[in-house]
């Protein structure tokens, strides 16, 4: 008995470290390529696969934009190397520093970054901001010489130009020179505030619309704790977008700038004196899932399998069908008995067979 027992355990080993997987055969029709939207077409699968799926071509569902396609054939090297995630072109992560910004000039950051008198739209830097080297961190901030914040001018204005994404955080890295807040009227410290207002504001683009529109909408709850270290401030625009939204009564489609005021609290309390910037950004890339393909169930052991799509907009689509074939385990070392630590995917046999066929809809 414990002969044979060894003997069908050797069986049993030798035949899932040899079994292949079978060889694909799959051959994909359909009942009609040329159909008007809203018209069924009906997919025939002839196959001797354990899997089928279908990429029908449309947003979303399109093979060539599908993990499958971007990443097959790229080696582990590459794969670690680069990131191959789909990304929206026109969301653009702003970020911005002054270490090419040249000590005495007036432009900043290639005039991606201003302080602005928000009234009259004259630029402040040179009167009441300048380029220095922070002695501190070793590296070129913005200085600035807050006087007035009851007058509601001194605005710092990040032109960011960026399609509206998912991430609409602003960050704002700053120091300021001392934690005691002022009066406006009459210079007298205030230690008993400890916070200040901030009043942020935009301008963009309306999806339909080339011009870009400035509002004053927005809104009242945002605060500043000034501390003396540099710290990162972040503030979440998506409220102010909306506000802009709910002014202008259509969707935002372009952020063309965002505009920061550090304002008073009670009786004109607010910051006056040096504070720094030493960075700015908005936003980040926005990431696309892949492409998706739709699984195909198969009921029988018939070799045949259908699927039926309807399209909804007009176009020719590339539909591309996978069908996959697996062994079984094969086993590596004493069948993880010891070594369950080095499981890998690659420990399973696979085939893949590729089939297009193009579809035609008309309106």
């Amino acid at each position: 008995m414990k002969t044979q027992i060894l003997l069908i355990s050797s069986l049993l080993l030798i035949a899932c470290s040899k079994d292949e997987p079978e060889t694909v055969n799959l051959s994909v029709s359909a009942n009609k390529t040329q159909v008007r939207i809203g018209e069924p077409v009906t997919f025939s699968i002839q196959h001797n696969v354990n899997a089928l799926s279908i990429y029908t071509g449309e947003a979303g569902h399109n093979y060539q934009k599908s993990i499958d396609y971007v990443l097959r054939g790229k080696s582990s090297a590459e794969l670690q190397e680069h990131n191959y995630r789909p990304t929206a072109p026109e969301v653009k992560h702003y970020q911005v520093d002054f270490s090419t910004t040249e000590i005495g000039s007036t432009t900043l950051a290639n005039g991606t970054f201003e302080m602005r008198n928000a009234n009259s739209g004259d630029n402040l830097v040179g009167s009441q901001a300048e380029v220095v080297t922070d002695a501190t961190i070793g590296k070129k901030v913005l200085k600035v010489n807050a006087q007035h914040p009851n007058w509601w001018y001194e605005a710092l204005r990040l032109n960011v130009n960026t399609k509206v994404g998912s991430n609409k955080k602003m960050t704002l890295r700053m120091k300021y020179a001392t934690t005691i807040l002022k009066s406006a009227n009459d210079q007298s410290e205030h230690p008993e505030e400890s916070k200040f207002p901030i009043v942020i504001r935009v301008a963009g683009i309306a999806q339909g619309e080339t011009a870009v529109t400035f509002k004053d909408d927005t809104v009242w709850d945002l605060t500043i704790t000034p501390k003396t270290e540099y710290t990162d401030y972040t503030f979440d625009i998506g409220r102010t977008i909306e506000a802009w939204e709910s002014a202008v009564n259509k969707k935002m489609a372009t952020l063309s700038y965002i505009q920061v005021l550090f304002t008073t609290v009670g009786a004109g309390i607010g910051y006056i004196g040096d504070y720094y910037v030493q960075s700015a950004s908005f936003g980040a890339i926005d990431y696309f899932p892949f492409d998706t393909g739709k699984g195909i169930t198969i009921t029988d052991n018939s070799g045949i399998a259908h699927y039926t799509h309807t399209y909804t907009q007009a176009g020719t689509y590339e539909v591309v069908v996978i069908g996959n074939s697996s062994g079984f385990k094969s086993y590596k070392g004493d069948g993880y008995k010891t070594d369950v630590g080095v499981v890998s995917a690659n420990e399973y046999k696979y085939n893949n067979e590729y089939r297009t066929i193009k579809i035609t809809v008309t309106p």
